[in-house]
């Protein structure tokens, strides 16, 4: 491989690593290869833009995926069903614009979304009392039949009659329950915000805990209610101890 062929390849594979929005990755890139000033300047042929463009659609499907990835709720990467949705959204309208056909993408993507539903409705009817899934049941069942998903429709009455979470709640959340080596929990009630903490057994706080604070469109029941679900889904036990 030449230092030309080095030069696109690497911007390609950034691409195919960039954060949340890959098309600007690809603008970036393309200003590095043929302008800025530290850059190679290179003239790019149609193929050259073709590789960076498939590495945008590689891109955006992995973040696609990622979202639908059940087992990523105890992530810091994890941003939930809502953002997979809007993400498609792009992803088929970039496709639409450069005229790009990927096989197997649909089917992929599908078999993720209808494996996080079954995990889904298995952990809430085992007890959970929220709900990971942060977009409206219109939007997630137009996403579903455009997949060719079929979604039992008891899961979804099931799902959408509990407590939704944000994403950053579900990953936290997720975090305190799958930590087993701090065996136990608290509820803190500070007024306007309700913090949910685990200990382990020397009576050590996690650092990273789960606050559920008021904000403009909620209120203190509500609040209270978000907290208490997600505090008794959490399978610990009350701290055995005094909590000043």
């Amino acid at each position: 491989m030449n230092s030309r062929e080095s030069y696109i390849q690497e911007e390609a594979e950034w691409i195919e690593e960039s954060g949340e929005t890959p098309e600007v990755a690809f603008y970036e890139s393309v200003f590095y290869l043929t302008e800025k000033e530290d850059g190679p300047k290179l003239t790019l042929s149609p193929s050259d833009i073709k590789l960076l463009e498939n590495a945008v659609i590689y891109r955006y499907k992995n973040i696609i995926l990622r979202d639908l990835d059940y087992t990523n709720r105890g992530s810091t990467v994890f941003r939930g069903i809502k953002r997979a949705i809007i993400n498609y959204e792009r992803l088929k309208k970039y496709q639409s614009r450069k005229n790009k056909v990927v096989s197997g993408q649909k089917e992929e993507i599908s078999r993720v979304l209808a494996e996080y539903m079954v995990r889904e409705c298995r952990d809430i009817s085992e007890g959970r009392l929220y709900t990971t899934i942060n977009y409206n049941r219109e939007k997630l069942e137009g996403f579903a039949k455009e997949l060719g998903v079929n979604i039992n429709p008891e899961c979804l009455e099931l799902c959408f009659k509990q407590i939704p979470l944000t994403f950053d709640e579900v990953y936290r959340a997720t975090l305190l329950t799958e930590r087993n080596d701090y065996p136990y929990k608290f509820l803190y009630n500070k007024g306007n915000c309700f913090e949910i903490v685990i200990f382990n057994e020397d009576k050590e706080q996690l650092s990273i805990s789960l606050k559920i604070c008021m904000d403009g469109k909620t209120n203190k029941q509500d609040i209270r209610l978000k907290a208490d679900a997600i505090y008794r889904s959490i399978p610990k036990s009350e701290a055995p101890w005094n909590i000043l």
